[in-house]
């Protein structure tokens, strides 16, 4: 069978620089760091005009011999995936232990296949490949909670997470909600009404997305009003005041709220497969309605082929990235974006 290709085009983003140093700047080669880039129009794009592709349990490594269909996928490496696959969105699942920290696996003793057990050992590939090449795009760092936190642990749990982050990445280099928020009421008027940061502002840097609307997310938005002073964005809707990103996984059964909340200028999550259903049956129509939709980052379980699947997914004319189809400007083209001559090994 013939793998049939998606390709989707990756708007290229531009960043202001390298920010800050980090004790893991210390384990980066100086030949590697600082790439320089030059990105003519990232003060005419916003973020909400890119369109770019994600991987689905990112860490993933399938050690069941394939007896589980829908944990039958294996990911590269993490610096792999965002270097020579040019992914720009990441999810890890992570579990919370009050003496041994965060971990990252998907399910305790029946899926634990990972390429990084120790949150902190995920986000030190990404910074690595971040601190290589500040050209990139955004990554877009989505976190599941994997357990129900006791009530009270959960500022200790919000604490170590934002602290394992602290300790990788220099705080100037993490997209905030206040940030975003700037001046604004609150974080849904900002992103309704101005939109996203200009690429020029967000280029090189990382933003993380807790993915839960139970209540972690209630305790983290102080209970429903606001995401002051945290450091992660949550999953939300075009009501909600502390809204700005949706994560919408069905592109077919959740259309209309994917558009909503594009309209909104929110950036959506979305996946192009799940289970394994649609590599097995080399069916394409899901992906091709995550790539309609207008959603800005689409996930996958099968960025490259995969033996015995006719399914792997990309987006079309993705350098990585391509311009948003619903609301990007006529100027945009995928390499104002994100071009592969100043961002990794990634090859269109």
């Amino acid at each position: 069978m013939h793998t049939r290709l998606f390709r989707f085009g990756m708007l290229s983003l531009g960043l202001v620089g390298f920010f800050g140093c980090s004790q893991l700047d210390a384990d980066i080669p100086q030949t590697a760091m600082g790439k320089a880039y030059s990105y003519p129009l990232d003060d005419a794009l916003f973020l909400q005009h890119i369109q770019v592709r994600g991987t689905h349990n990112s860490y993933h490594i399938d050690t069941n011999e394939g007896r589980v269909e829908p944990w039958q996928y294996t990911h590269a490496p993490i610096y792999d995936q965002l270097d020579r696959l040019g992914i720009r969105q990441l999810e890890l699942d992570v579990s919370y232990d009050a003496v041994e920290g965060l971990s990252v696996l998907h399910v305790p003793y029946v899926d634990t296949g990972t390429h990084c057990a120790r949150f902190l050992d995920c986000l030190r590939e990404i910074r690595r490949f971040s601190a290589a090449y500040p050209g990139h795009l955004p990554i877009f760092i989505q976190i599941e909670p994997k357990a129900n936190i006791p009530t009270d642990e959960m500022e200790s749990f919000f604490g170590s997470l934002e602290g394992e982050i602290l300790s990788v990445f220099p705080a100037q280099s993490v997209i905030t909600p206040d940030e975003v928020r700037g001046d604004a009421k609150t974080l849904r008027e900002a992103v309704q009404n101005r939109g996203w940061p200009k690429l020029r502002q967000l280029r090189g840097r990382v933003l993380f997305v807790f993915d839960t609307t139970g209540p972690t997310r209630t305790a983290y938005t102080h209970n429903k009003k606001d995401l002051n002073g945290r450091l992660l964005f949550v999953d939300s809707g075009p009501s909600d005041p502390f809204g700005a990103i949706s994560v919408l996984n069905d592109p077919v059964g959740n259309a209309a709220a994917i558009a909503q909340a594009v309209r909104a200028n929110f950036l959506v999550r979305t996946r192009a497969d799940a289970d394994t259903v649609e590599a097995r049956k080399g069916d394409t129509g899901r992906a091709q309605a995550a790539l309609q939709s207008g959603s800005h980052f689409i996930s996958t379980d099968f960025p490259e082929e995969n033996s015995g699947f006719p399914y792997r997914f990309v987006v079309p004319a993705g350098r990585p990235a391509r311009c948003n189809p619903l609301i990007a400007p006529k100027e945009c083209t995928p390499l104002a974006l994100e071009d592969p001559a100043f961002v990794g090994s990634y090859i269109p």
